[in-house]
């Protein structure tokens, strides 16, 4: 809900800022969290080896490979997996040291460990560049998230069992030592969960829509998340992710098509201008970890395909029009350093992940009122240009424009019922290949629980 009680995060609390220590401090807790990341990559090797996966035996002659030839881009991975796999994957080295005492930044030593050993050491094959510009930059966002929200549902009092899932690092830290989570309080603004049933049209064509790829036109089941951690409006911080949002869902008809999305943007400075009674503002420097994944139904990818680690400014407003009527813009705009996509074509043996940089924008508006419900209006575009000698389509650009409209009511003091109309599009544009088109409209009903 857009009221509630407005706050301040105070300068003074001090459980998220790490203790300054010297080199001699550092070294235990360093080589704490460097076994439980060698820990970690091993019991994701064990686990592929038990599932049958041939490149999870890892032998000397592989990683002396390794250590010894020039590194490569790895095209025909799973898009899912790599770009939702590897950013979780670097989570659990970030909070490897993040419960070790480290911070934020220092944390990118972390990823980088877990990363490279995976890479050279804990899978026999070619070490893949891109696995590394993924993971790092990725475990960053995806870490400090999992980490505050398992410090929130231990001041909930969560079960450690259950709040394991969160953090699985922290969880397995927890419980292989005498560490206690610090108390970090209540900070959670606005929490949404909600179940729903949609109607999804997905088309894929190439060569300007005169060749069609995939086609859906059919039903499906949707539950997703949306969370708002600290004041959004009301920081100012030089502590990265005292404030985030994140939003998470998974739609699917089994077998047949399946839509998932993840959204996020956390402050890493800001400051607020403007705090007057019925105006507050805050702006700052925020990273971001967006992914979608909409069409055929697949472990590996699906038909449209995005990704994209971005710096962005960012300005978030709240106006209070009435004691009953609020309202909210939230904008950002900025640069993609890591974007992914994948190409389709029956011209080509392999479909091909597509690695670039790029420009983005996200608009969020909300209004809501208090007996008449809230309305929301989301738009976010992307553009990416591959970066060179990344595969086979490294001359290319790859447009994406995503929107959804609702609306939902409250029908208690909890529970609100509300539709969806959600609109994705996505247009290729490649050297020497043909061009391709993809679109995605799904209109939805819902049911949330709001905390």
């Amino acid at each position: 809900m857009i009221f509630q009680t407005s706050y301040l995060f105070s300068q003074d609390r001090a459980w998220d800022i790490p203790e300054a220590r010297g080199l001699k401090d550092a070294i235990v807790p360093g080589l704490i969290a460097g076994g439980e990341i060698l820990l970690v990559n091993g019991m994701f090797t064990f686990t592929n080896w038990l599932a049958g996966w041939d490149w999870a035996v890892p032998s000397v002659e592989s990683i002396r490979f390794n250590f010894t030839n020039p590194w490569q881009w790895e095209t025909d991975d799973g898009f899912i997996v790599n770009q939702l796999g590897h950013p979780f994957q670097g989570s659990l080295y970030f909070n490897a040291g993040r419960v070790n005492g480290f911070g934020f930044y220092q944390n990118v030593f972390f990823g980088m460990l877990g990363s490279i050993s995976w890479e050279t050491s804990f899978e026999n094959k070619h070490a893949a560049l891109n696995d590394i510009f993924v993971t790092i930059p990725g475990s960053l966002p995806a870490g400090e998230i999992s980490y505050r929200l398992y410090l929130e549902a231990h001041a909930a009092g969560v079960p450690a069992p259950l709040a394991f899932f969160l953090s699985p690092a922290a969880g397995l830290h927890r419980l292989l030592t005498d560490w206690e989570p610090p108390d970090a309080g209540r900070n959670m603004h606005e929490l949404r969960y909600f179940l729903g049933a949609a109607y999804a049209q997905n088309h894929s064509s190439i060569s300007g829509g005169q060749e069609e790829l995939f086609s859906y036109n059919g039903p499906l089941g949707d539950l997703g998340l949306k969370l708002v951690y600290g004041n959004p409006f009301e920081q100012e911080t030089f502590v990265p992710f005292r404030h985030f949002e994140f939003a998470l869902s998974y739609g699917m008809n089994p077998g047949r098509y399946h839509d998932i999305r993840l959204a996020s943007d956390g402050y890493l400075f800001s400051f607020s201008p403007v705090q007057s009674g019925r105006h507050i503002l805050s702006t700052g420097l925020t990273l971001h970890l967006d992914f979608n994944a909409r069409g055929r139904f697949h472990i590996h990818d699906s038909t449209i395909n995005h990704y994209s680690n971005a710096l962005n400014w960012t300005a978030k407003y709240q106006q209070l029009l009435s004691p009953d009527t609020a309202m909210q813009i939230k904008g950002h705009a900025g640069f993609t350093f890591m974007g992914a996509s994948k190409y389709y074509s029956p011209e080509i043996e392999d479909e091909l992940n597509n690695y670039g940089y790029g420009l983005n924008s996200k608009l969020f508006f909300n209004l809501e009122n208090r007996k008449a419900g809230r309305l929301e209006a989301d738009l976010s575009g992307y553009v990416m240009w591959n970066y060179p000698g990344t595969s086979a389509l490294s001359h290319g650009t790859v447009f994406w424009l995503f929107s959804d409209i609702a609306y939902s009511r409250f029908v208690s003091e909890r529970v609100s019922l509300g539709i969806r109309s959600s609109r994705a599009r996505e247009w290729g544009s490649f050297f020497d290949h043909p061009n391709t088109r993809k679109r995605d409209d799904s209109p939805m009903v819902f049911v949330a629980w709001n905390l």
